[in-house]
């Protein structure tokens, strides 16, 4: 028995998949052992406590976002959002559908491509926010017409970024 015992303190386990470690030079006191594996234990609880909010601040998140969201589309206005290259970044339902678009997110993949406004001319005003609460602005419907819509622009300096709100349908050109 001396011979297996003495084989089972001398033989080498797998620890990582680069090295081995000598199980008799890894011999710790047991109350050290007892002491990692409570250490171990309480970040695993802090852990799936940390999971846990992060599971309540994205559902929050989400009821936010939702409530957002139907506040925009249910607005009587379009509202956009637009980089300062004339791309679309975000639009409510009506915007999308005043300028022929299904979606706001076939506004923002199809826009953004052909252009929303009637010409760089208007772009420019529109984006400058050189458009007066209440000016004429033409912009481009998903059919190629020119649309005359109410304007309203503003900057938002911290997402660099010009809000756009539509206060009236427009005419068809």
């Amino acid at each position: 028995m001396g011979g297996v015992f003495h084989l089972f303190h001398k033989c080498k386990r797998f620890v990582s998949s680069r090295h081995y470690v000598s199980m008799r030079d890894n011999h710790r006191p047991k109350h050290d052992l007892i002491h990692e594996v409570t250490g171990l234990r309480k970040q695993i609880v802090d852990l799936k406590e940390a999971m846990v909010a992060r599971r309540r601040v994205e559902d929050a998140l989400r009821d936010a976002e939702s409530r957002l969201r139907s506040l925009t589309d249910g607005a009587p206005v379009g509202l956009c959002l637009f980089r300062r290259d004339g791309t679309p970044i975000a639009a409510n339902a009506p915007f999308a559908r005043m300028l022929g678009y299904e979606s706001p997110a076939e506004l923002q993949r199809v826009g953004g491509v052909l252009g929303v406004f009637a010409n760089p001319e208007e772009q420019a005003r529109v984006l400058g926010c050189d458009s007066g609460s209440g000016s004429k602005s033409l912009f481009r419907h998903k059919d190629g017409a020119r649309l005359c819509l109410s304007v309203l622009a503003a900057p938002c300096l911290d997402l660099g970024s010009v809000a756009v709100v539509i206060y009236s349908h427009g005419v068809l050109e």
